[in-house]
């Protein structure tokens, strides 16, 4: 290598050092920006493709919603421009359209109404179509099975117009107008295909629907028993072709029409020819037939020791049957013997039964029956328990010789003592 001493020396003027800093300072300030442009350039990178930040639609003017925040968006915004970009759905939504999007099918409903009246950004289906200012009598417009749902191969045989029985808001229900149909050709429609028919467990007939049923509904019906056989309810009347005999009904042999009318189930009326006397309870237990209600006066007795077979009330006049009981005047209230409501009484004064003081014991009145004056001597309830016997009045008291001779001063129809 060649020695530093030996280089020639280059003499400078000042001039020439002054450009020469100026020119260092340049340099420097060039390798220094470039740096910076460079990281500047790397954080946008790094901004522009792994860590996009969220973009607030909203403060466009336009939400997005439904089926609208899905889609990217150069779907709307094609070719990267945004501004000018549409904001009514048929600028977008149309054939010939720049942007990918959905247009009406040649099939849609005629109409110039913008989508949105029908139609949610959710979805295209299901839609909302208002009828109100669709003119009356001509659904088939739209409703031909194109454009809109039409008539399905088993509709019944019409040419009236949809809104003849149909609604705006459903297709069912349906109200079906039967003025001008001819009486009797009801199973021209009513044939179980075309409109409803006679169920499996319908009474077996040839006669019209409307020899029963009325146009405004099925039931109730009126069947007309004209012409039916006596004795041959049970025929339809089986339980299952038509009502029959319930779990809980009277057990009888009978035909229906031996208690029941043609016109309804109840009043029936009941015939009891034949029934033997004392065995009401037999049916009239409460659950078979009426039996004796909570508040009944409480006795063994059968129904018809009191009441007929025409009607419950009025009962017949209580027959006393006690051996021991003695006709009363006619205006003593039962309940002044019968206290709880019950058939037997209980002896008031028990030691005194079957007579009289068995009950009026209380009512007797010593100094009323002297037996003997002097010395005075009285009777005894016990001694007088028949109040209907004999209470003479003796000389002494060896009653051998009668004063007074009583009997029989007391009745129990007397109404008194």
């Amino acid at each position: 290598m060649r020695d530093l001493d030996s280089l020639p020396v280059v003499r400078t003027t000042p001039l020439a050092s002054a450009i020469g800093v100026m020119l260092a300072i340049l340099l420097a300030a060039c390798v220094i920006g470039g740096l910076v442009l460079s990281a500047f350039a790397t954080t946008v990178s790094a901004q522009s493709i792994g860590a996009p930040r969220a973009f607030n639609h909203s403060t466009t003017g336009f939400v997005l919603s439904g089926s609208h925040i899905r889609v990217r968006c150069e779907t709307c915004h094609a070719g990267g421009i945004f501004k000018g970009t549409p904001r009514d759905c048929a600028a977008c939504h149309r054939p010939g359209s720049r942007l990918a999007t959905t247009a009406k099918p040649s099939n849609h409903v005629q109409s110039s109404q913008a989508c949105e009246t029908c139609h949610q950004p959710r979805a295209w289906t299901p839609a909302t179509f208002s009828h109100d200012t669709v003119a009356p009598g001509i659904c088939a417009s739209c409703h031909n099975g194109t454009q809109a749902p039409a008539k399905p191969a088993g509709h019944v045989a019409t040419n009236a117009s949809c809104d003849s029985c149909h609604r705006p808001n459903a297709w069912k229900p349906a109200a079906f107008g039967h003025t001008g149909v001819v009486p009797g050709t009801c199973a021209t429609c009513h044939n179980g295909s075309t409109a409803t028919g006679k169920t499996a467990s319908h009474v077996p007939t040839s006669a019209s629907c409307d020899s029963c049923h009325r146009t405004t509904a099925w039931k109730p019906a009126t069947f007309s028993h004209t012409g039916v056989v006596p004795g041959t309810c049970a025929t339809c009347h089986n339980g299952s072709t038509a009502t029959g005999k319930t779990a809980s009904h009277v057990p009888t042999s009978a035909s229906c029409d031996s208690c029941h009318r043609t016109t309804a189930w109840k009043p029936a009326t009941f015939s009891h020819t034949g029934v033997v006397p004392g065995t009401c309870a037999t049916c009239h237990n409460g659950s078979t037939a009426t039996g004796k209600n909570a508040s009944h006066f409480v006795t063994s007795r059968s129904c018809d020791a009191c009441h007929r077979t025409a009607g419950w009330a009025p009962a017949t006049a209580y027959s006393h049957v006690s051996p021991f009981y003695k006709q009363h005047q006619s205006g003593l209230a039962c309940a002044s013997c019968h206290k709880s409501n019950n058939e037997v009484v209980p002896w008031p004064f028990a030691a005194y039964r079957p007579d009289c003081a068995g009950c009026h014991a209380a009512d007797f009145k010593p100094d009323e029956h002297k037996k003997v004056d002097s010395p005075r001597i009285l009777y005894t309830a016990g001694q007088l328990k028949d109040c209907s016997g004999s209470c003479h009045t003796y000389t002494d008291a060896t009653f051998t010789r009668i004063r007074t001779s009583r009997s029989g001063q007391h009745r129990a129809t007397s109404g008194s003592f």
